[in-house]
Formats: C-alpha cells, sequence, structure tokens
C-alpha cells in the first residue's frame, strides 16, 4: 500500500522529532529530484553519497515534514564524505554516507536524533521518499530481514509486494514503527530473480564512518567499553578466534546456547574474545577503515552486525540487564516486558561466574533463551561441569520456547479445524486425537521449564529432560501434520460443495428454460440435492450422487462419471 504524507501512521509521542519535520527532499539547482535525507541539526543533513554523486555538487534542500519552509541551499561537509566501496574480502558494499551542511540554519525544533536499536528480525519500518511522478513523497512500510554482510548493511522486506523502495527513496529516514524513532537510512534496492528488497544503512553503521553522528544519537552501544578491543596484535589463538566467528555467524547447524572459559590471566584468549566482540559490532569494527596491523586469517572474524550485546555481567545486576535489552529492543519496562516478548537477539555475557546476584543473572538468561536469544557464557574460572550445567539448562529453555510457539501456531488451526467440520461431514477422529495432544503438551511445558530451572539440578537431570522433550518434539510435529492434512481435505469438501451447488443451479436453470417449469419427479430430485447441500455438516459424497441424478434427469442421458471426494 502506498501512503501519502498526510497518511503517515502517528509515531509514538515520547519519540523525539515525530512531527515528521526533519524529513528532506533533495533537489538539483534545476529542479529534479535527487533523493530524500534527515535533518539531524539545525545545519546538518544525513543522506547517501551516490544521491550526490560528487562531492562538490550544490544542492537544494525542502523540508518537506516543515510546512511553510523555505528551500535551502546546502554543500557536502567535505571531511564527511563516504562514497560506496567494496569490501576487501568481497562480502558486500560498503560505506555511502554523506554530511550536507546547510546555508541557513533551521529551527532546533526541526531535527531529530538517530537511535541504536538492535535490527532484529521482522521489525516493523517504515521510510517516507520521492520517486518519479510523487515529489511530495509516498510512505512505505516493510520488515528488517536480518544483514547482508560488508559493513553490516540490513535488508528490508516489503510489507506489500509493491512497497519496495525505489529511486527517490536513497538518504530516507528508516522509522522504526514501535517507537516511532529513526534507526538508518535507506541505502539501495533490488529487484530481480523473484526478489524486491530494500536495504538500509543501520545507525551504528552511519556512526563507524561518520563518527560525528553520534552526538546526535541515542541508545546503548552494543559492547560494553570493559570489553572493547583496542589492540591490533595478531590473534595467538587462532582455533579460539575461528570458534568464535562460526558461533556468532550462527546458522542451524550451531548450537543457540554455548560457553567459554576465558580466565583473566589468559592474555591471548582475552584478546581473542575481545577482538571478535568489536569486530562483530557495526559501530566499533573496522571494516571499512585502514588499519596498520596484520591481515586477519580467512575465518577467524565475524560478520559485521552478528552481535546484538555483549555485557559485562560482572558489574551490573540482573534488573540493569533487563533494562539494557529492554533498550536495545525499543521496549518500555524490564525482565516482565521481556516476557512477552520475542527476542531474537544474539548476545554474550561475559564474567558469568563474578555475577552480583547469580541467581537473578541464570533467571533472566534462561528467560531470554526461552524468548528466542541466542546466548553465549563467558566464564573466568568455572569448573566444566558447572559450564555444561548451565549449557544445558539454556538450550532446554530455548527448545522450550520454540515448542511454546509450535504449540501457539496450532490454536489457529483448531478454530479452522472446528469450523470447517461445522459445514461437511468427514472422519476427523485422528486430528481430534492430535488436538488432545497439543494440549497436553501445552500443560508439559510448565513442568518441564520449572524442573529446568532448579537449583539442584544436575546436568544429567537436564540430559534426561533433553531427551524427554525430544518426544514432545516429535508429539508436537506430528500432530500439526495431521490436523493440517484434516484440513485440507475438509477444505477439499468444502470447495466441492460449492462447485456442487453451482452446478446443481445450472441444472435447474436448464430444466426451467426448456419446459418453463419443471415436472413433479425433476423437483422431488431437485429438492433432495438442494437439500444435502444446504445441510450441516453436509454429506459431500452423499450430495454428488443426488446431483448427478438431477443432472442426468435434465438432460435426458446418463451424465459422464463425475469425481469424487473422499471424506475419509
Amino acid at each position: 500500500m502506498l501512503r501519502r504524507m498526510g497518511d503517515n501512521p502517528t509515531p509514538s509521542s515520547n519519540s523525539p522529532g515525530d512531527s515528521g519535520s526533519w524529513r528532506v527532499r533533495l533537489r538539483r539547482p534545476t529542479g529534479g529530484v535527487l533523493g530524500a535525507g534527515v535533518l539531524l541539526s539545525t545545519d546538518t543533513v544525513l543522506t547517501c553519497a551516490h544521491v550526490l554523486g560528487v562531492p562538490d555538487r550544490p544542492v537544494l534542500v525542502d523540508l518537506v515534514g516543515a510546512p511553510r519552509s523555505e528551500t535551502v541551499r546546502a554543500r557536502v561537509d567535505a571531511e564527511s564524505w563516504v562514497p560506496e566501496r567494496g569490501e576487501p574480502r568481497g562480502l558486500g558494499p560498503t560505506g555511502d554516507l554523506a554530511l550536507l551542511r546547510l546555508e541557513r540554519p533551521q529551527p532546533a525544533g526541526r531535527a531529530t536524533r538517530l537511535r541504536r536499536l538492535s535490527p532484529s528480525w521482522d521489525r516493523r519500518v517504515g521510510m517516507y521518499g520521492f520517486p518519479e511522478g510523487l515529489d511530495q513523497g509516498i510512505y512505505l512500510r516493510g520488515r528488517l530481514a536480518g544483514g547482508t554482510g560488508g559493513d553490516g548493511r540490513v535488508q528490508i522486506f516489503p510489507e506489500e509486494p509493491t512497497e519496495v523502495a525505489r529511486r527517490g527513496f536513497s538518504g530516507a529516514g528508516v522509522t522504526d514503527q514501535q517507537t516511532g524513532q529513526v534507526i538508518g537510512i535507506v541505502v539501495s534496492t533490488y529487484v530481480g530473480q523473484g526478489l524486491r528488497l530494500s536495504f538500509m544503512i543501520p545507525t551504528e553503521t552511519v556512526i563507524h564512518h561518520l563518527p560525528e553522528v553520534e552526538r546526535w544519537t541515542d541508545g546503548d552501544s552494543v559492547v560494553d567499553r570493559a570489553l572493547v578491543s583496542t589492540s591490533e596484535e595478531p590473534v595467538e589463538e587462532l582455533a579460539f578466534a575461528t570458534w568464535l566467528a562460526t558461533w556468532l555467524r550462527g546458522g542451524a547447524e550451531v548450537a543457540p546456547a554455548d560457553a567459554v572459559l576465558v580466565e583473566p590471566a589468559d592474555r591471548a584468549r582475552t584478546l581473542t574474545l575481545r577482538r571478535a566482540l568489536t569486530q562483530a559490532d557495526r559501530e566499533l569494527s573496522t571494516t571499512g577503515r585502514a588499519t596498520t596491523g596484520p591481515r586477519p586469517e580467512p575465518g577467524t572474524l565475524p560478520p559485521v552486525g552478528s552481535l546484538d550485546l555483549a555485557v559485562d555481567a560482572s558489574r551490573q545486576i540482573p534488573v540493569e540487564l533487563a533494562e539494557r535489552v529492554c533498550r536495545r529492543m525499543g521496549l518500555d519496562g524490564g525482565q516482565e516486558r521481556l516476557a512477552a516478548t520475542l527476542l531474537p537477539l544474539t548476545v554474550v555475557v561475559d564474567g558469568v561466574d563474578r555475577a552480583p546476584d547469580p541467581a537473578g543473572l541464570t533467571e533472566l538468561l534462561e528467560l531470554l533463551a526461552e524468548r528466542g536469544s541466542r546466548l553465549l557464557l563467558v566464564f573466568h574460572a568455572a569448573a566444566p561441569k558447572t559450564r555444561r550445567a548451565a549449557v544445558a539448562a539454556l538450550r532446554l529453555r530455548h527448545r522450550l520456547g520454540l515448542l511454546a510457539r509450535r504449540l501457539d501456531e496450532i490454536a489457529p488451526l483448531e478454530a479452522g479445524l472446528h469450523a470447517r467440520h461445522r459445514q461437511v461431514r468427514a472422519d476427523i477422529r485422528r486430528a481430534t486425537q492430535a488436538l488432545t495432544t497439543v494440549h497436553a503438551l501445552g500443560r508439559l511445558v510448565p513442568r518441564l521449564r520449572e524442573e529446568g530451572s532448579d537449583p539442584d539440578r544436575t546436568a544429567a537431570r537436564l540430559d534426561r529432560l533433553h531427551e524427554e522433550l525430544d518426544g514432545y518434539e516429535r508429539e508436537c510435529r506430528d500432530a500439526k501434520a495431521c490436523i493440517e492434512e484434516a484440513l485440507t481435505r475438509l477444505g477439499a469438501l468444502v470447495d466441492r460443495r460449492e462447485e456442487l451447488r453451482g452446478r446443481l443451479g445450472a441444472a435447474r436453470a436448464r430444466a426451467r428454460a426448456a419446459s418453463g417449469e419443471e415436472d413433479l419427479a425433476l423437483a422431488h430430485d431437485y429438492a433432495t440435492a438442494h437439500e444435502l447441500l444446504w445441510r450441516a455438516p453436509c454429506d459431500v459424497p452423499a450430495a454428488e450422487r443426488a446431483v448427478a441424478a438431477y443432472v442426468r434427469a435434465v438432460i435426458g442421458h446418463p451424465d459422464e462419471p463425475t469425481a469424487g471426494v473422499s471424506a475419509t
């Protein structure tokens, strides 16, 4: 759906710049539209370098979101020109950013601030651009769909196929629909091979290339200051670096929770961990920057943007950590809000065994795991059995969360099954038994959660719970497949009933057209078929036979055999 300026959904009232007065349109001095931008201060506009083409091009800036504002001339800040370049490892483009300086400052209230926010999967966003023929602008909606390499660009799926960004959107602010805040800018579009996608440069990547922009930015950094690497020494723990890069990259073959031992006295391992966290952060990564250090070994660097949060648990209590997670997700509240929200985050927790509130931290981490987060625990001195038990508990909660969400997905199927079964008669005993299984599994989840969170749990007990869960997951998959099969079968019967109703009506019209009225025998056959087709639940095979008999009587000779639809 395309929306004009006045149709924008209203952002939350607590978001800066929520009037949209920060939205700008960029034009050539001759009048043609170049693209869009974001007013960050009284005299600074953020946009894409390719919108301008060359750094010395004069530009006209229209503050389309500020009524009765005048067009302002602007030029590129030469020190804030970052043209697009290829990433040295061939992982995608980097850069493509620029800051414009306005010749005439604007009222401070027209500007907005950027927000650091985790660009988590399926997050709803909006963007306002100026495509050809719509110079006043249109509003498009989309959902974030993960990183794409390079310096951490993020893919945007259009909410509707027509809502893919196009020429005239580059440089436009991407607003988070939950908070109303600007979390990046549109950079490019891809249409081809059946795909229609847009891409954005998130706030952290903007700061990576233009550090000056941090002064106009809110939100927590991804990596705690104590965990940031400032060393360019070669990585000595190559195997550890490769393992970290693999875990951060993720994928179906990588465990959703794991643990490592990094003793404070082990300098090489400590530097390796900090370098991995730093390189995974869009804002801190050295991707696209000149460095004097040695070229990293292949496979030892994690993808830029593969980390959502890295915290030092030894310096924060669980309440503070919960608030950090909420801020990264754009949520108000604390741990109770997290319990009701899907959290597809990748989180590294350092100093787990030095936390001031171990029990509270364990409770929080297990909650994050159940709500979909991937977690890497960094211990400083814990014994192997302690680390193993902690990981087993997190993996159990992660699996329980997946099972609970799969059971939730079946709930709408139950309503659809009963609704269709009220329309047509069929044997759905297996599907009904499957629903009974689903309800029983739903009652088991809290019990497994409680047992897995018992402070006296052992790794052996957790292993047995995992084995028990294996069976429950199979039962859930089988139950869903059985219910879906019944729905498909019932749907085919409903469709066949509608087809037969149409055929009966057409035959009756033919009979009336031939003689002006039906004889008593035909009327009886019609009434029989009509009664069967409009009775609920409909016995479709019986109705099919009755319709066939009526049609044969109307046309005066046997009809071609009709394809039957099984009700079993």
